[in-house]
């Protein structure tokens, strides 16, 4: 679902007044939730959390009273309004559920930071989990609950899984921001100083243990203008700021791009079958072989494969009398390997028991469109 040109949805004097207060709270919130992601998923958690209730306040407590049934229909219909509403299922629960969800964020990766005084930390990539996998007494009110009994209405339950389960925190709170100023420019602040520094160390003893650790100490003031998540080691293609394009949407566009033309590299060498937990094959795996003689890896779905190999592009597997072509079967993923002493070689193949080569791979680089696309486009 596209976004929508807004109607007229300017705050009476009143709401505004209050509305300009809790966009700088949201915007608090999501600074306080990115730099939580250095700490530990039960940090990030909280401040998730909290960030959700302050969403619903301007979704319910001030939009909706102020402009009723037409701002309802507007967000019904617009993606970023299902974001805000798909939100609202995680202030429901959060605020309502007698039991504390630990799995809420999944974690997708983590990054290395370093630190000045030696070593370095870690900052985690968190996704909201699946609508499917929240506990039964996390989102129901009983046992028996139906879905109007849960605890959040079906416009909530809609939402979540719409927009927002399986996506990144970050994009999805960038979003609800993005939608609330566009609904009314006045929520929208000016750019901020540029910031030199993300982040500071300070060292300190622990008196219990007597053992060293470093605090890490976050800039303040950064919620005072428009804003802009400091640089603390994200990859390139990470939205730091409302006003950038979704990632999400962008790059999966960009992947089907790259799917229609062949990989980067003069050919690929097929090392491993990629199987499901199953044992169901799924796709293969293996390196590149380019004209500079670097060796990338890459993992792909066995019908992606097919499709390449039918546009031309040469994959080889390792068989007794060297290396061998693989050809395409008449049927899409249908793949084989042949030669006058070795039956199909792709057949052959041992499942990857190696994480850069097995099914884990291939659900990471589906996970973050930029890694895909640096596979393919190298």
């Amino acid at each position: 679902m596209e976004v929508n040109t807004p109607l007229s949805f300017d705050l009476p004097s009143e709401q505004l007044g209050k509305a300009m207060v809790y966009m700088r709270a949201l915007r608090r919130q999501i600074l306080s939730y990115w730099y939580a992601t250095i700490e530990d998923a039960e940090a990030a958690v909280l401040e998730a959390g909290l960030a959700s209730i302050t969403v619903n306040i301007l979704d319910e407590a001030i939009f909706e009273f102020a402009h009723g049934e037409k701002y309802k229909q507007f967000r019904l219909n617009d993606r970023l309004g299902q974001v805000v509403t798909g939100l609202e299922l995680i202030r429901n629960c959060e605020t309502h559920s007698p039991v504390h969800y630990e799995g809420l964020l999944v974690e997708r990766t983590r990054l290395s930071v370093p630190l000045a005084t030696g070593g370095a930390g870690m900052r985690s990539i968190y996704a909201w989990a699946e609508f499917d996998s929240l506990p039964k007494a996390y989102v129901e009110l009983n046992s028996t609950a139906t879905d109007n009994q849960k605890r959040a209405r079906g416009e909530a339950q809609h939402g979540y899984r719409q927009a927002i389960g399986g996506r990144v925190v970050t994009e999805t709170l960038l979003d609800a921001v993005s939608f609330f100023e566009r609904l009314d420019p006045r929520l929208a602040m000016d750019d901020g100083p540029e910031l030199r520094h993300a982040y500071a160390e300070i060292p300190e003893l622990d008196s219990a243990s007597g053992a060293s650790r470093i605090v890490i100490a976050r800039p303040i003031g950064l919620d005072a203008t428009a804003l802009l998540l400091p640089n603390i080691v994200t990859r390139h293609t990470e939205r730091r700021s409302a006003n950038w394009p979704a990632a999400d949407s962008f790059f999966k566009e960009k992947v089907r791009q790259a799917k229609q033309h062949p990989p980067a590299v003069e050919a690929r060498e097929v090392l491993y079958a990629v199987v499901d937990e199953n044992g169901r094959l799924i796709g293969y795996s293996g390196v590149s072989l380019a004209a500079s003689g670097a060796h990338e890896t890459w993992v792909e779905r066995r019908n992606q494969v097919w499709k390449d190999v039918r546009a031309g592009f040469k994959y080889y597997v390792k068989a007794r009398t060297g290396s061998v072509k693989v050809v395409s079967g008449e049927h899409s993923g249908a793949l084989g390997a042949v030669d006058s002493e070795d039956v199909d070689q792709l057949a052959l193949l041992a499942a990857a028991t190696d994480p850069t080569f097995d099914m884990q791979r291939l659900t990471m680089v589906e996970a973050f469109p930029d890694l895909y696309l640096q596979m393919r486009t190298n």
